[in-house]
């Protein structure tokens, strides 16, 4: 009878414990995955929707700029002057060397992406040209003619294939030319290779994080870029009406596919697009059909969508070491508890009368008292166990303070040492893997704090940015290893000219660098730009492709100015973008300003 009691309440006990232990356990830990996970996608979204929305401000950039160039360039008088004359006059005549000369240097702003500048008459002909197969062409069909007769604005085309080279694809912008009385005489067509916009598309993938990719979709959901799946490309995220893909493959705005292989069948992206979302949580064929993070960002200058998205896997990736972790966790107090519970079964199976006193009087705080037994029954081997059990208790007490100053001081270092590991964590999160200064990241936040910084203070922030001048030549004839280890050269160079705490040396973006300097008036960041020159000049590294000089080069563009809290500081970066840009036409190795 004794035997069961005691099972019985040891059973009771080990139960009771494990309950009280562990139950809270499972439930902190589903609470806490829920809320890391919803964190965890949040910033995920938040980090893609900047990805996505700057790389439409890139491409809302170069088609406005084109746009604006192409309006500019079609009120050239030499362009109007030949257009108003019959044809018969235009041949051989000096208007028309005037045009020709004017379209081809307007043709050489842009040698690699611009294919060709025509100009077309009233009906379409294209009566000019400097690819001259096309001259006499009809164009009168296109939208990129059309357009601009009907608005009498510039126009920018859909992307499409070229029908004659595999993998080509064009852009048109357009604009009206007019005479001085306003009046239309033709169009001033421009020729682009619309790879430039993929490349925008997915040049910021390598930024946005781990295995991220981008989409970019035309305002019938064709896929115009894909910076993993370019099979997928020209293609459509649903099937269209045979209609309409009979019209846009004789106008190259699809491959020449049959129609059930044109599309992907992606109707809940289809739907999230229809009803304006910004996010959403989807697979995509393209990808392997894993389930992804999407990001939306809608053109300003078309209506076309950037997407950028990433495996929802990488995202929660956290949260599956946090439940490893929980589980064991949950494992070693289940073990624990087990242990400690069977240990106060055992002195606590005989319920006592006698030593309930005892016992009472000693969780009073009566240390010293012991149970007076000598018998050699049951009784007596219980209370010589309290006895033993009173005993090292008092000796546990007394050893309590020691044992607790012990823990605090290892939990202090074991402190020192998470803080230390998130401090190496911060430092690689915002340094450069390949050249070991700051990357773009660590720029971006660093230009927002000086910003807000020298507002108030009204103080100058100046912008150096430069990049290696004929570097994919350097590429291509030294190999990618050691353009790496040019790279890398160049930014410990940099690195140790800029010695000033407050200024910033990064990689902005492949072979471009820029460098961030507080407190620098345009005059003091002109200074800091000739040392860069003149120091990678000493470095004297080999460029045997270089049409410079024999060795790398850098090409720099300063600006600087006074912070204000309504100017956001991208007009820095614009700023010496342009100047750089202005460097690079007026010969390379050099720096400008603006």
């Amino acid at each position: 009878m004794q035997h069961s009691l005691l099972g019985g309440i040891r059973t009771k006990l080990i139960v009771s414990f494990l309950i009280v232990a562990l139950i809270p356990l499972p439930l902190l830990t589903f609470i806490n995955k829920q809320t890391t996970e919803k964190a965890l996608t949040d910033n995920a979204q938040q980090a893609l929707s900047a990805a996505a929305n700057e790389t439409t401000n890139r491409i809302d950039a170069f088609i406005d700029g084109n746009l604006n160039a192409v309006r500019v360039e079609a009120i050239l008088p030499g362009l109007a002057r030949y257009l108003s004359l019959t044809p018969k006059q235009r041949d051989d005549s000096p208007e028309m060397q005037l045009a020709t000369e004017t379209l081809i240097r307007l043709s050489r702003k842009d040698m690699v992406n611009i294919f060709s500048y025509a100009l077309l008459d009233l009906n379409g002909k294209n009566v000019l040209d400097t690819y001259t197969p096309d001259i006499s062409k009809d164009e009168s069909i296109q939208d990129y003619f059309k357009k601009p007769l009907q608005t009498g604005l510039s126009f920018v085309s859909s992307m499409k294939r070229s029908p004659i080279i595999p993998d080509l694809v064009t852009l048109f912008f357009s604009s009206p030319v007019r005479n001085a009385k306003g009046d239309i005489l033709g169009v001033l067509r421009v020729s682009y290779n619309a790879t430039v916009v993929q490349q925008l598309v997915t040049r910021e993938t390598e930024l946005a994080g781990k295995k991220n990719f981008a989409i970019l979709l035309d305002e019938n959901n064709i896929y115009l870029a894909h910076s993993t799946a370019p099979q997928l490309l020209f293609k459509s995220i649903v099937p269209l009406h045979f209609n309409v893909v009979i019209k846009f493959q004789k106008e190259d705005r699809l491959l020449s596919y049959p129609v059930k292989e044109l599309a992907t069948n992606e109707s809940k992206l289809r739907q999230a697009l229809d009803n304006k979302q910004l996010y959403l949580i989807a697979s995509l064929s393209g990808t392997g059909n894993q389930v992804n993070l999407i990001a939306i960002a809608r053109l300003k200058s078309k209506p076309w969508a950037v997407l950028f998205a990433q495996p929802l896997a990488i995202a929660l990736a956290p949260v599956e070491k946090q439940i490893r972790d929980a589980m064991f966790l949950f494992a070693l107090i289940a073990g624990v508890v087990t242990i400690i519970a069977f240990f106060i079964g055992q002195l606590l199976t005989m319920p006592i009368i006698y030593l309930t006193n005892i016992v009472f009087k000693f969780s009073a705080g009566n240390l010293d008292i012991r149970a007076k037994i000598s018998s050699k029954d049951e009784i007596g081997q219980l209370a010589k166990s309290f006895n033993n059990m009173a005993l090292q208790l008092q000796t546990s007490f007394e050893t309590l303070e020691q044992r607790v100053q012990q823990r605090t001081t290892e939990l202090l270092i074991a402190k020192e040492k998470v803080e230390d590991a998130n401090q190496k964590l911060e430092q690689l999160v915002n340094l450069d893997g390949l050249t070991q200064v700051a990357n773009r990241r660590c720029f971006d936040g660093q230009l927002q704090a000086e910003w807000k910084r020298l507002a108030p203070e009204q103080q100058p922030l100046s912008l150096i940015l430069f990049d290696v001048d004929k570097f994919k030549l350097y590429n291509d004839y030294y190999g990618h290893l050691e353009g790496d280890h040019c790279l890398i050269r160049i930014a410990q160079t940099v690195q140790q000219i800029v010695r000033y705490p407050a200024d910033l040396v990064a990689r902005y973006g492949g072979e471009e660098f820029s460098v961030l300097l507080p407190n620098t008036e345009l005059v003091g960041a002109i200074k800091v730009a000739q040392r860069i020159q003149q120091a990678i000049h000493d470095q004297a590294i080999p460029h045997a492709l270089s049409d410079v000089k024999d060795i790398v080069t850098v090409s720099l563009g300063i600006t600087s100015l006074i912070p204000t809290c309504d100017i956001k500081p991208d007009i820095l970066i614009v700023s010496a973008d342009k100047a750089l840009y202005n460097a690079k036409q007026k010969g390379r190795d050099r720096y400008c300003t603006y």
